[in-house]
């Protein structure tokens, strides 16, 4: 309850409250736990590995490195163009005027495309653009 020249209720309870709840959530978490049961989820079993008395073992192990190492560099080209991409998108933010530059030339060739199209049909976000840069 809030009393009249304070900003916040205070958060005390009476304990019955607060070990009813505590109780309520025990409870929840045990339901919880009995439907995951019921519907097998498991932990994974972590991978033995190569046992010693396994033949080619040295060629299996550098195999598996090899493989880890491939998927290492692909991740990294992989962040690298992401944030290549990034980079070009934030200096074509900082620079707009190298963007419309670019875009100028590009509505010239689309004009006579778009008053062979219903005006109705293209995307009303992209009308609202168009509209935006022939006024800036």
């Amino acid at each position: 309850m809030k009393r009249p020249k304070l900003k916040k209720a205070s958060k005390r309870m009476t304990c019955h409250k607060r070990y009813k709840i505590q109780k309520k959530v025990r409870e929840h978490h045990r339901k919880l736990r009995k439907e995951a049961k019921k519907r097998g989820h498991k932990k994974p079993r972590k991978d033995p590995g190569i046992p010693n008395s396994a033949p080619f073992k040295e060629a299996v192990l550098r195999e598996a490195e090899l493989r880890k190492q491939q998927l290492e560099e692909l991740k990294q080209q992989q962040k690298l163009d992401r944030q290549k991409e990034q980079e070009r998108k934030r200096k074509l933010e900082d620079n707009p005027d190298d963007e419309q530059t670019n875009v100028e030339p590009q509505q010239e060739f689309e004009e006579p495309k778009s008053k062979k199209a219903k005006p109705g049909k293209q995307n009303p976000k992209k009308l609202h653009c168009q509209e935006l840069k022939k006024v800036s």
